[in-house]
């Protein structure tokens, strides 16, 4: 997810792309080196969503990952994190994880059936939106178990490979050279409006997802070598370099639960993948206005592709709790509400009252089933 929405804010809203893949590169290299797992770097989705929509500049973008730096410090500092984490029991975040994967499918649909243009090899071999899905399609199914060619690196070496291709003949230049960075002069207005507008919708959600989900998930697919991934160290780190980022005007991050399960399944399993994702986006920070252009030569059919096999991993984590037919209808219920509302927040607003309404039954059969005194 950080190479489209990142390329959709540099595009579309005049970020720094230099500062944007700065900030990211940044962020995994560190974040590998202290969790000692794939852990995963994005841009916040509901803060990027409203800053695209209502076309906000790169100053209140940055000002919304200020603010949420500071908040996710302070609850990491004074250790609320596992205080505020025992309201996301596990249907709540096997819901929250099933209402991404469906999202992230739902995106990757949408990048096929957009594309219905397809490409030509060459210039000259026309090739349909259709067809390059089933190829990045059988390329996943061909490499998902192999560990000596990751099933990522090849589909992505082959998306480029098929880019230079179609594109040979208007290759973008090569500039390299790094685009100065501009700072962030925080005023009180400012940072005001990002809380009102930007961070409060978000917030739920990254605390929900990036930290309770992505502590979760980290457990499930790496077990005891996650032990370094808990809710305070998460809040932290996630503070940091939203700190960082929005000092220089970088969009807003968090290590989201979905983007540890792309990594899963696409053959990392160690904290060197973080080094090599780190690398590349440094390596586009240095190529400053060409990043976005090299970024573009990769089939938007392609990314589709990705997000849908990602999306369909991301939801299976539901299956734990099929047993148990109250918390599966709960995590239902908010994964088909953020589908449907393209929000997570309410579907797990949803999951709450439907938690606390189950409780409350609990309770109440509890009581009832208490004998009266002789």
């Amino acid at each position: 997810m950080l190479f489209p929405i990142a390329i959709a804010l540099i595009s579309l809203n005049g970020m720094n792309p230099t500062a944007v893949f700065l900030a990211a590169g940044l962020a995994y290299i560190l974040a590998g080196a202290y969790f000692r797992v794939p852990i995963a770097v994005q841009p916040l989705k509901a803060v990027a969503a409203i800053a695209l929509a209502l076309h906000l500049p790169p100053s209140s973008i940055a000002a919304a990952g200020l603010v949420m730096g500071i908040l996710l410090c302070l609850i990491g500092i004074t250790n609320l994190a596992p205080l505020i984490a025992r309201l996301f029991t596990l249907p709540i975040i096997r819901g929250i994880q099933l209402g991404l994967g469906l999202l992230l499918a739902r995106g990757g649909i949408h990048l096929i059936l957009e594309r219905k243009a397809g490409t030509a090899l060459a210039g000259i071999i026309p090739m349909s939106s259709l067809l390059l899905a089933l190829g990045a399609a059988a390329i996943l199914l061909a490499f998902h178990k192999s560990r000596r060619f990751p099933a990522a690196l090849v589909l992505l070496g082959a998306g480029l490979t098929l880019g230079i291709a179609s594109h040979w003949r208007a290759l973008p230049s090569l500039d390299l050279g790094p685009l100065p960075l501009d700072f962030l002069h925080p005023q009180a207005g400012l940072l005001w409006s990002a809380l009102v507008v930007l961070v409060v919708p978000q917030f739920a959600l990254t605390f929900g997802n990036s930290i309770v989900a992505t502590e979760n998930t980290a457990e499930i697919l790496y077990g005891p070598q996650a032990r370094r991934v808990t809710t305070r160290a998460l809040s932290l780190s996630i503070g940091v370099m939203n700190l960082c980022a929005g000092t220089i005007q970088a969009a807003p991050m968090c290590h989201g639960s979905g983007g540890i399960t792309a990594h899963n399944k696409f053959g990392a399993r160690s904290e060197k993948s973080s080094y090599v994702i780190g690398a590349v986006c440094l390596l586009f920070a240095l190529c400053g206005h060409s990043a976005l252009g090299l970024l573009g030569l990769i089939p938007m059919t392609v990314l589709g592709v990705f997000l849908i096999y990602v999306g369909v991993q991301h939801a299976s984590f539901v299956r734990d709790i099929v047993k148990n037919r109250v918390w599966l209808f709960i995590a239902i219920v908010i994964g088909l509400v953020a589908l449907a509302t393209t929000n997570l927040t309410w579907g797990f607003l949803v999951g709450f009252v439907l938690q606390g309404l189950h409780l409350a039954y609990l309770k109440l059969r509890a009581k009832r089933a208490i004998p009266a005194a002789p």
